[in-house]
């Protein structure tokens, strides 16, 4: 080991994947020796058997290497699942490559839920109606990552109920993907605290805004797309009578896509069946008792509120 080289250890997860990023073996308290070099693959049966060392590592600069290997990996076999029409196959491989990704997310590693989305909105997906598939996601186990998959599926639905472009489209589904992306900095112990929190711990809660804003304008992506995806994981949890947070922003002062995030984010909150503090509501109680109440109070659009409603019609089975 060079004096300056870092060692980490390799996710078992990614090691079918790494062909590029070379694996390394720990022999003595600071000393590695490689055990696979780059432009090879271990194979897929060896490691069902279990047939390696059962601690490898890398190099610490080549981790966003190996995430990069892994999302084109899950975005081929998403594509080529979604042509099959094999829609447990595609939740699979999605829940899979969010979380990797959200294990660490920074320029370099989101991009590639660029092209996740981009797969997703495919005439394919359309044809063998993937996205209704993917709307239950998160009913079963709650996470960052299972919550942010069903935003962004129910904001595809939406963006095709209302006609956007397809690149409109993938847009406002990579926002409802990455509006959370802030709270991979947040202390998970918070986050899965089954106890009210105090103020202190809330305002903590309350700056995975900030913090996803910070993360996101930072990624190597078009112009327009970093200004959307930062200002909606900012935005997400304003008001539009300007009672939400960071900003206290009001309607008028709120990008769109915000707005739609916003009540598609509440309502999937709402109707989780397995929120740590609480049971899930039905979304006729979540629509009419939390959501539309908020409505007629001004806290959200109407009009991105009724559309909502609507939308759900052509994608909830």
């Amino acid at each position: 080991m060079t004096k300056n080289t870092r060692y980490i250890q390799a996710r078992k997860s990614q090691l079918s994947f790494y062909k590029e990023v070379p694996l390394y073996i720990k022999v003595e308290k600071d000393k590695f020796i490689l055990y696979k070099n780059k432009g090879i693959t271990i194979d897929e049966m060896r490691i069902k058997e279990n047939i390696y060392p059962s601690t490898l590592y890398i190099k610490s600069s080549d981790k966003i290497k190996g995430i990069q290997e892994a999302q084109r990996a899950f975005n081929k076999k998403i594509e080529n699942d979604i042509k099959l029409g094999n829609p447990e196959n595609v939740k699979e491989s999605l829940i899979s490559i969010v979380r990797e990704t959200l294990e660490e997310p920074k320029s370099g590693s989101i991009e590639g839920l660029n092209d996740t989305v981009n797969i997703l909105v495919s005439d394919y997906s359309k044809e063998n109606d993937i996205i209704r598939h993917l709307v239950d996601i998160s009913h079963k186990d709650y996470s960052t990552t299972l919550h942010s998959i069903s935003v962004m599926a129910l904001a595809l639905g939406f963006a095709s109920y209302i006609n956007l472009t397809r690149e409109e489209t993938k847009l406002l589904g990579l926002c409802g993907l990455l509006h959370d992306v802030g709270k991979t900095k947040i202390d998970q112990k918070l986050l899965k605290a089954q106890r009210k929190l105090n103020q202190e711990e809330f305002e903590e809660i309350k700056s995975h805004t900030s913090r996803g804003y910070n993360i996101l304008k930072e990624c190597k992506l078009n112009g327009e797309y970093i200004k959307y995806l930062s200002i909606t994981a900012l935005e997400h949890h304003e008001k539009s009578d300007g009672t939400g947070y960071p900003l206290h922003k009001t309607e008028g002062q709120l990008a769109k896509f915000s707005q739609i995030i916003a009540i598609i984010d509440c309502y999937e909150a709402l109707t989780n069946d397995d929120r740590p503090y609480r049971s899930a509501m039905s979304p006729f109680d979540a629509l009419n008792e939390i959501i539309g109440a908020d409505v007629k109070k001004g806290k959200y659009n109407k009009e991105i509120f009724t559309l909502f409603i609507q939308s759900l019609a052509t994608i909830v089975k």
